[in-house]
């Protein structure tokens, strides 16, 4: 064979030899080094903090659905989907889970049972009533307790009990029989009840002597009734 002729054959193989190096190693990646970036740890910052952070790792920051938690501040992240300290290539997502503060019970004092239903259900709450309890400052019909108390953290769907006033106590009608009209009104205002006088004249007995009394003494009114006072003149 001529020189000539070797020469060019050789220089062929080498040519062939080096482009299909070049071409398997371009194929497997060696020269392929992607950018890799540590995930920093954000758990416990801000949204806006752990967005910042993560970025500037160059990762892209997905937020995900929130979840309750009554030791987590509100807004400030829970869990991130890939670890701190892993290396992931560059652009790649962390989904972040954000917490929320827990739903609370809204205040119902006041309100007629009706509108505390409504107020109830509109957070996601279930009503129940105790039996009403005697309140002198709180209206008959009106919400005066709450278990749980408002603004106490409580799991929606769950159940809030509550009471209403049933007007002021009723009080024990006092014996009134034998006392001065006066000193007997004195003793009916201290209890919120009034007197109501009957005149009689009987000339054997004092006068404004209290000689009977409807109702007897013992008996329960309401506070505002009337007990009748049967008076000499």
């Amino acid at each position: 064979m001529h020189a000539s002729t070797v020469i060019l054959v050789a220089f062929l193989t080498s040519v062939l030899t080096t482009t299909g190096t070049v071409f398997v190693i371009e194929r497997l990646g060696v020269f392929q080094t992607e950018q890799q970036a540590s995930v920093p740890n954000v758990r416990g910052l801000s949204e806006g903090d752990a967005r910042a952070n993560l970025e500037a790792a160059g990762l892209v920051p997905i937020i995900g659905p929130r979840e309750v938690s009554a030791e987590a501040k509100p807004g400030t992240v829970l869990r991130q989907s890939v670890p701190a300290g892993q290396n992931l290539p560059r652009g790649h997502q962390v989904t972040l889970t954000l917490a929320e503060a827990p739903p609370k019970v809204p205040n119902l004092a006041g309100l007629t049972l009706a509108e505390a239903r409504v107020a109830l259900e509109r957070e996601g709450y279930k009503l129940e009533t105790d039996d009403p309890v005697p309140n002198a400052e709180v209206p008959a019909g009106k919400v005066v307790k709450q278990v749980p108390s408002a603004d106490t953290p409580h799991e929606k769907g769950r159940t809030v009990v509550v009471q209403v006033s049933s007007g002021p106590a009723e009080v024990e009608v006092p014996k009134l029989s034998g006392l001065a009209l006066n000193k007997a009104k004195e003793e009916l205002e201290k209890l919120g009840l009034k007197a109501a006088v009957v005149w009689v004249s009987r000339a054997e007995t004092a006068t404004y002597a209290v000689l009977g009394q409807k109702p007897l003494a013992g008996e329960k009114l309401a506070p505002g009734s009337e007990v009748e006072l049967t008076v000499n003149r």
